[in-house]
């Protein structure tokens, strides 16, 4: 019996353990279902629900380990979510915006401040107001931080002009702006180029391919293309766009333009200090005079370069106007026989007058070819010879000489005086002849009985000086010691001579 019982006793082991098991189990399953089910009835939004699992495996077991799918449940709703915007100045990002659902307080919160986004992971919140407050406080979205656009606009180089570009600025359009980040946020974008976007930036109104602003371009590199090199006795000068560019006026606006009174004065400015820089005529000169060492060649008389002005400038005018690009002289009234750095400008070939010694030289070649006595015009106000550098202005043989000419009467002359050799030196009528009625030269006859202007000379003397000079030679003129001048003698009352110079030729 006793063994029979401990038999009992080991089966009933055997099978109640099982049992307990068994019963433990169920009632484990089932405490699962209870749970399972308050949870799934407890939320009316699928990302909430996604929230409250998360919670309740954190409450499940503080001893599991936590997987992958655990980790993405704990991440808060959108917070992996932003936004890049380009600026022209800078960028900016957007995030931290979204708040979901259920944990917005709907009767605190204005709907049309609201709105909803869908991501990846569920449809998120945000408030309109929000995300306003963030783009404007962007430091692009400050007036102090926004550059105006600047118009393509003409600009003066070194010898012309060119178009210097547009420059569109920084100046936002900001309710443009705030739209088209909104609509990016709406659309889930990851980046915002508002470089790219059209009216969200203010343009320049005038860009550099603007057909106006390139015909004016044109027109003024026109005005200013032209270049003339002129050849100086000297040296040489080129008139271009290095200069001709400054004759331009730029107006209030930056603009340039051509005003003709203005560009007129420039180049009548331009051709005045050209003549005075080349001019001799008029220019004191010192001279090497024969057997007293240098003189001061007073600066009257003809002899040299002069710059006709008025017809340089009309041609200048042309030149500039048509673009012309040349080299040439300028436009003379006279050039001088010899270069300027030839015996200061007299060169070797000259006629030498010393009206105190009453004594011509002609030189040739540097050498003295010819010399005689003369007289000179009477040391009065009216008829003494001026001193300076002249020129020879003709030669003319078989010559009829004439006085003043009578008021009142055609072609009737105060004297009239055939002379052999005639060879002018001055427009007023001076010049070299022969005077076959004086009897003597040289000495002081000038002082009290001289000629009325001229350089009276024996006939031989003014054969041997008409072979050698020639046309556009220098006459030389001083008077190597002082002088006094008599006042004018009163006109000489008379019938005059008649002569007819049409006549006669």
């Amino acid at each position: 019996m006793g063994t029979n019982k401990r038999k009992s006793e080991g089966r009933y082991r055997r099978l109640v353990l099982p049992l307990v098991c068994l019963i433990a189990a169920i009632g484990i399953l089932c405490g699962l279902f209870v749970i399972g089910g308050k949870v799934a009835g407890s939320s009316n939004h699928n990302h909430k629900s996604i929230g409250s699992v998360a919670a309740l495996s954190v409450e499940a077991s503080d001893t599991q380990s936590a997987g992958p799918e655990e980790t993405e449940l704990k991440q808060t709703p959108g917070e992996d979510y932003s936004l890049t915007v380009k600026f022209r100045n800078g960028q900016e990002v957007i995030r931290g915006i979204f708040t979901d659902r259920a944990s917005s307080d709907a009767d605190s919160t204005d709907e049309s401040e609201q709105r909803t986004v869908t991501t990846p992971n569920g449809d998120f919140l945000y408030k309109v107001s929000d995300l306003q407050n963030m783009v404007n406080n962007f430091p692009e979205m400050q007036d102090a931080n926004m550059t105006q656009p600047v118009n393509a606009r003409i600009e003066k180089t070194d010898s012309g002009f060119a178009i210097a570009p547009q420059s569109d600025g920084t100046v936002l359009d900001k309710q443009a702006v705030l739209r088209a980040v909104e609509n990016a946020v709406s659309g889930c974008q990851k980046e915002l180029d508002l470089t790219t976007t059209d009216g969200i930036y203010q343009s320049a109104e005038i860009s550099a391919d603007n057909e106006a602003l390139n015909q004016q371009l044109a027109a003024l590199n026109q005005a200013v293309s032209a270049s003339i090199t002129y050849t100086l006795p000297t040296s040489t000068r080129t008139l271009d766009g290095s200069t001709t560019v400054n004759w331009l006026t730029q107006n209030a606006d930056g603009s340039w333009t051509k005003d003709d009174a203005a560009w007129n004065q420039h180049i009548a400015d331009y051709v005045a200090q050209l003549a005075a820089d080349t001019d001799t005529v008029n220019s004191d000169r010192t001279f090497h005079a024969t057997g007293i060492g240098n003189v001061t060649i007073k600066g009257t008389g003809y002899y040299g370069y002069e710059v006709n002005q008025s017809a340089e400038i009309s041609q200048l005018t042309d030149e500039l106007n048509s673009g012309a690009v040349t080299t040439r002289e300028p436009v003379y009234s006279v050039t001088a026989y010899a270069s300027p750095d030839d015996n200061n400008g007299f060169g070797q070939n000259y006629v030498e007058a010393d009206l105190s010694r009453q004594h011509i030289w002609v030189y040739v070649n540097g050498q003295v070819a010819y010399e005689t006595d003369c007289v000179s015009g009477t040391m009065n106000e009216s008829y003494h010879t001026p001193e300076g550098a002249f020129m020879l202005l003709n030669k003319e043989k078989d010559a009829t000489l004439l006085g003043d000419q009578i008021a009142g009467k055609e072609n009737y002359y105060t004297y009239t005086q055939p002379v052999s050799y005639w060879m002018p030196f001055t427009y007023s009528g001076c010049g070299m002849h022969d005077a076959s009625w004086r009897g003597a030269f040289g000495g002081d006859i000038y002082i009290a009985n001289g000629s009325h202007g001229c350089l009276n000379l024996p006939l031989d003397a003014a054969a041997q000086i008409y072979n050698l000079v020639s046309v556009r030679e220098p006459v030389i003129i001083y008077y190597s010691a002082g002088y006094t001048l008599a006042p004018a003698p009163a006109p000489v009352q008379t019938e005059g001579v008649y002569y007819d110079k049409n006549a006669a030729g």
